[in-house]
């Protein structure tokens, strides 16, 4: 189920909501639990029905491995149960989502013929995946909350959070379950959180979705590319990525508020970043800290000189490209990141103003995300040469005929009847217009601290209300999230 889809909007939300007020106000504590336990398998049976078998047997098996953890004091056992629940744990994501990677690459390499497996990619096993293995580390290291299977299997499909992260820590999420007073309807909570849906909402439909038909245009025809188009097809697919995902944590984030239990940020102004260094702590920032706690300071972090250090960070960032998809582009997009990483970690050269370090932040993170959204990394490369060799051939008006925003039909239509030369000019309006608008939402206020500070007067909560209503007309042809492929 998605979240910008009618069925979540007016039917599975109205009814958790109403259900889990409903048995907290006659104080049904672990009723309320068990029913948003319950309509969070919904939510990921709702697409299908297979994502929740893998789910529960994997939350099972896992919590069995926890178990044996803290059911001795031994470390030759305690390092064995947490070796093979690792073991089980990443055998199963490697399974699900890169075996045919394997195969491929096998019979590429010694030119063999093995069949390819008909496997199914399980919803978010890649969230949930890294999430259990946090705990069970957490359990290694004894800190970890004590909680039964119960309080684990809610922890483990609390739905805002379970198709596409946050990757929480078992102590974020947890103690709220025992906290009666998050049980109770708090108007300011509520509200706050509505608004903060709203603004991710808007983010995913209104932008991301928009954006996508101009950078899709531009992908799907790379040999034609001019210079502008090629760097306006690069830079709006890192704002689509953007809006895409952060759109979905807004909404991840405004639901914990309105249920009362509450998801981590995940984003934070990373285009403000003046290093790529602080970008990653500033994007997708439950996965950084996963592969940092649990990856990173493991292999020693930068405990061991500058060279161990370069070498620990490529390590996570590979495996951070590895994580995000099973492809070559993903592992060199990891690459890249991670020499640019570790390039800041060397403090070999920056640059004197910070708004040079934002730009050529942005400007590298760019490049480097070319290779994340291209179909090869050839395809990545023949991108970035047309961003590198000046040519004109105006393949920006066909991009912004592309756009055929719906809202404004009757702007276009007139155009094309009164003057149709005018047309071109009108749609390549449209275009810079829309990344205008990407580039100051951007640049603004993020909308957790928009909700915070805001006073829920009548012309806000008009405001709201449109643009609540306007984000719903626009689902009309309802996409799916880019990081459902991962």
């Amino acid at each position: 189920m998605l979240f910008h889809s009618h069925v979540f909007l007016f039917l599975f939300l109205p009814l958790l909501l109403a259900g889990w007020y409903f048995f907290n106000h006659r104080k049904c504590y672990r009723l309320a639990q068990g029913y948003l336990t319950g309509m969070s398998l919904w939510f990921c049976a709702y697409l299908n029905v297979r994502y929740v078998w893998v789910l529960l047997a994997s939350c099972l098996i896992g919590y069995i491995f926890c178990l044996l953890l803290k059911k001795t004091d031994d470390e030759k056992k305690r390092k064995l149960a947490l070796a093979a629940g690792c073991v089980f744990h990443i055998g199963l994501l490697g399974y699900f989502k890169y075996c045919n990677f394997f195969i491929e690459n096998v019979n590429a390499l010694f030119r063999t013929d093995f069949p390819l497996l008909s496997v199914f990619l399980p919803l978010g096993i890649s969230f949930y995946t890294f999430q259990q293995i946090a705990y069970l580390a957490d359990c290694y290291r004894k800190d970890a909350p004590v909680c039964t299977f119960f309080d684990y299997l809610t922890f483990m499909v609390y739905f805002p959070q379970l198709l596409q992260g946050p990757i929480m820590r078992s102590g974020e999420l947890i103690w709220q379950l025992h906290e009666e007073e998050r049980r109770h309807f708090h108007p300011e909570r509520f509200a706050k959180g509505m608004q903060l849906f709203v603004f991710g909402l808007a983010k995913k439909v209104l932008l991301a979705d928009t954006l996508a038909r101009a950078v899709n245009f531009g992908y799907e025809n790379v040999l034609l590319l001019d210079s502008l188009s090629a760097v306006l097809t690069a830079a709006g697919y890192l704002l689509e990525l953007y809006f895409d995902f952060s759109g979905y944590c807004d909404m991840a984030m405004g639901l914990g508020g309105m249920i009362g239990i509450e998801v981590p940020e995940n984003f934070d102004s990373p285009f403000k970043s003046a290093s790529v260094k602080e970008f990653w702590r500033r994007w997708h920032i439950t996965l950084g800290r996963f592969f940092t706690q649990y990856v990173y300071i493991p292999l020693g972090g930068s405990r061991r000189g500058k060279m161990r250090t370069v070498a620990n960070t490529m390590v996570v960032f590979l495996l951070s490209g590895l994580w995000h998809g099973a492809s070559w582009n993903f592992v060199f997009w990891g690459l890249l990141h991670g020499i640019g990483v570790a390039w800041d970690s060397l403090h070999l050269f920056t640059l004197p103003r910070k708004w040079m370090r934002q730009a050529a932040t942005f400007a590298y993170v760019c490049v480097a995300f070319v290779f994340f959204r291209a179909e090869s990394i050839g395809q990545g490369f023949l991108l970035l040469k047309a961003v590198a060799i000046p040519k004109w051939n105006g393949f920006l008006f066909r991009m912004g005929e592309a756009l055929k925003i719906s809202e404004l039909y009757i702007l276009t239509k007139g155009a094309s009847m009164a003057l149709p030369s005018l047309l071109p000019f009108v749609n390549l309006a449209l275009l810079l217009f829309l990344f205008a608008v990407s580039i100051v939402v951007v640049a603004g206020k993020k909308g957790n601290v928009i909700a915070e500070r805001s006073s829920c007067g009548v012309k806000y909560a008009v405001c709201m209300g449109i643009l609540f209503a306007w984000s719903v007309l626009s689902m009309a042809g309802v996409s799916t999230y880019i990081y459902f492929s991962f």
